[in-house]
C-alpha cells in the first residue's frame, strides 16, 4: 500500500483533514474507479477537484500532497494514500461493505490489479492522441519545469523512482510532437491481448474475478469506457466483454462516474471523422478488421 509518511507531505494543512477526502478529477479514470468504489460502498466523502486540464496537478500546492502529481488522492483522517489501486484495495479494508475482495485472496487481487496498472501508459497513448483536444494535450516545458521544482520528491521516506519516469515520458511526447502512429499500434495491439484474455474469462464466469462483482471489474470497467472513447470497437472484437460492461452500466454507481458530457461527444464525433479521413484511426493503424 502507498501510505505516504510525514516526510513525504509539504503540504501540512492535509494533515489536519478529518474524514474521507477525495483529491480528483472527472475524466480522470483512476479517479473514476475509485469513485465508483466509494459510492458502491456508501462513504461519505468530501470532493476537491483538481483540474487536469488546467495543470493543476503539478502546481505547488498539489504536488506538496502528492509529489509523484497523479490523481486520485485519498485522505483519510489526515493520512495520504496514492495511486488508485493501493486506494481501492486500502478502501475494501476499511470498509468492508460490500466485500469487493473475497477473503484471503487479496495478494491474488493485487496481482490482477498490478496487471490492469502495467497497461496505464498505452491507455495515456490512446486517450493523448484520440481524446484531449489538441490546445490541451501534453505538458509545457514550464509545466514540466514546476513539476521538477515543486514537492519532496520522495515517497515512503525514499527517493521516488516514478518521477522521473513521468519527466521522462512528457519529454519524449514534447520531443515527438505526441504520441505517434506506431505507438498508437502499439498500446492498441497490447489491449487486443488483454481485452481478449478478459474475453476468454467471462466465457467461464459472470464476472471477472467469480460470479460477484469485484475490485478488478470496477478497474476494468472504467479501462473499457476509455477504450470505446478513443473507438476500440470492443463490441465486435470482444462482445463477452462487451455483454459484461452493458450489464455494469446498468448500475448508478458504474454509469454516474463515467457519464460522458454531450459537447465531448461531438467533439470525438468530429476528431474520429478527421483520423477516419486522414487513415490515422486507432482501428486502421492497429489494422483491426472489424
Amino acid at each position: 500500500m502507498v501510505q505516504l509518511i510525514d516526510t513525504d507531505i509539504q503540504t501540512r494543512e492535509v494533515l489536519n483533514w478529518e474524514g474521507v477526502h477525495l483529491l480528483h478529477y472527472a475524466t480522470s479514470s483512476c479517479s473514476q474507479k475509485t469513485r465508483i468504489v466509494l459510492n458502491m460502498k456508501h462513504i461519505r466523502w468530501e470532493s476537491h477537484i483538481v483540474n487536469v486540464s488546467k495543470k493543476e496537478n503539478n502546481d505547488e500546492w498539489f504536488l506538496g500532497v502528492n509529489p509523484r502529481g497523479l490523481v486520485p488522492v485519498l485522505i483519510h483522517d489526515g493520512e495520504v494514500h496514492i495511486e488508485s489501486n493501493d486506494i481501492l484495495m486500502y478502501l475494501d479494508k476499511q470498509y468492508t461493505e460490500p466485500k469487493l475482495v473475497p477473503k484471503g485472496r487479496e495478494d491474488e487481487m493485487l496481482c490482477l490489479l498490478q496487471h490492469e496498472d502495467d497497461l496505464h501508459l498505452d491507455l495515456r497513448n490512446l486517450t493523448m492522441r484520440y481524446v484531449i483536444p489538441p490546445d490541451v494535450v501534453g505538458k509545457s516545458p514550464e509545466v514540466l519545469a514546476s513539476y521538477r521544482r515543486y514537492g519532496s520528491g520522495t515517497v515512503q521516506g525514499e527517493s521516488d523512482s516514478r518521477r522521473p519516469l513521468e519527466l521522462d515520458y512528457w519529454e519524449c511526447f514534447n520531443s515527438n510532437g505526441g504520441v505517434s502512429d506506431d505507438a498508437v499500434t502499439a498500446s492498441a495491439h497490447r489491449f487486443y491481448e488483454e481485452l481478449g484474455s478478459l474475453e476468454k474469462a467471462l466465457l467461464k464466469q459472470k464476472f471477472l474475478f467469480g460470479d460477484v462483482v469485484s475490485l478488478l471489474d470496477v478497474a476494468w470497467f472504467v479501462y473499457v469506457t476509455r477504450m470505446k472513447l478513443v473507438s476500440y470497437p470492443v463490441e465486435k472484437l470482444h462482445p463477452r466483454l462487451d455483454a459484461w460492461y452493458k450489464d455494469l452500466k446498468k448500475y448508478a454507481e458504474f454509469n454516474d462516474e463515467t457519464i460522458v458530457p454531450e459537447h465531448l461527444k461531438v467533439q470525438l464525433a468530429d476528431r474520429r471523422a478527421r483520423d477516419i479521413s486522414n487513415g490515422k484511426s486507432l482501428v486502421q493503424l492497429a489494422g483491426f478488421h472489424v
